[in-house]
């Protein structure tokens, strides 16, 4: 379970108990770096911080503020350096109260969606709140410039955009990883995921693979290993009646073409979501190689991108 999910059981907790619920959400940031947090945290009275704000050095100055506006706080670079941040800064906070959020935003996040929040600002005051999800960014951009621009990088922050008119927070779940097979390269492929950030989850049966599945979203991905068609072809069946993102099968031609054989015999043909074999053409031998070569495939496929040199790019590093 992340940190965001952990806020969304707290919240669901003070909710059940019918406790007043405060919603914590940065949206803006000059000059600090090195800190720790989630996109949303949350508060309610006489209890404590539900998530992580800026790695804590504000969680005294939440509690007292008034709900609706834009907070603004000046950390300096001692007060930053106790609780393990690079250097101070700036922040800008929004804190409404729960019920000012539509609840399509936790539904969207109970299913492991990627949403957008976005609140209308007229100065430091909020306005009201409406959910996007990927689907709708392109119109949520359209009425305020800058809201795909934060949701793209498929990550959980905040901004202000189209000049401080709007308050936006992109929450992504983090990314899960099942890897079917055991194994170096299951454990290279484990070891990378977590330098991410991401979960992962290693499984050597079938009816593990059919029941990861089953659980992953769009943001996830499945990655088979095993070269027994009673274990690969199951797991890759699943996969692909699952919502996963990203499926790979690694192994070679002549594997992937007995894989193929296997599904099409049990009426599964379009393979067409199957990076087989899985992988960016890295000439990637070791374990930690492949490895490399496989999540960075997902990586692109997450973002949409074509994999190519950024030398050979034209414009900025990061569109």
């Amino acid at each position: 379970m992340d940190a965001g999910d952990e806020v969304l059981r707290q919240i669901r907790t003070w909710r059940d108990s019918r406790r007043p619920v405060t919603l914590v959400r940065v949206v803006g940031l000059g000059g600090i770096s090195g800190q720790q947090g989630t996109a949303l945290a949350a508060l309610t009275p006489d209890e404590p911080i539900a998530g992580t704000v800026l790695s804590g050095v504000a969680d005294a100055q939440l509690a007292p503020v008034e709900q609706g506006r834009l907070l603004t706080l000046h950390i300096g670079d001692d007060q930053a350096g106790r609780v393990g941040m690079s250097c101070g800064g700036v922040a800008q906070l929004l804190l409404q109260p729960f019920d000012e959020v539509p609840a399509q935003a936790w539904q969207l996040l109970a299913e492991r969606e990627p949403m957008c929040l976005i609140t209308e600002l007229n100065g430091d005051e909020a306005g009201p709140t409406e959910v996007y999800a990927a689907a709708t960014i392109a119109a949520a951009d359209q009425a305020h410039p800058g809201v795909a621009r934060v949701f793209g990088k498929g990550t959980s922050e905040g901004a202000i955009v189209d000049e401080g008119r709007a308050a936006v927070t992109a929450v992504w779940p983090r990314p899960e990883l099942v890897v079917v097979g055991s194994g170096a390269i299951a454990d290279a492929l484990a070891a990378a995921a977590g330098l991410l950030g991401w979960t992962a989850t290693i499984v050597d049966s079938a009816r593990e693979a059919a029941a990861a599945a089953g659980r992953l979203a769009g943001c996830d991905g499945m990655v088979v290993l095993s070269h027994d068609r009673e274990v690969d072809g199951p797991a890759l069946t699943a996969a692909l009646a699952g919502r996963a993102g990203y499926v790979g099968a690694l192994g070679s031609r002549h594997t992937q073409q007995a894989r193929a054989e296997w599904l099409a015999a049990r009426g599964v043909t379009d393979l067409s979501g199957v990076h087989g074999p899985a992988g960016l053409d890295l000439n990637a031998r070791t374990p930690a190689e492949i490895a490399i070569s496989v999540l960075a495939e997902m990586l692109a496929e997450r973002s949409g991108r074509a994999p190519v040199s950024l030398r050979d790019r034209s414009g900025p590093v990061h569109s």
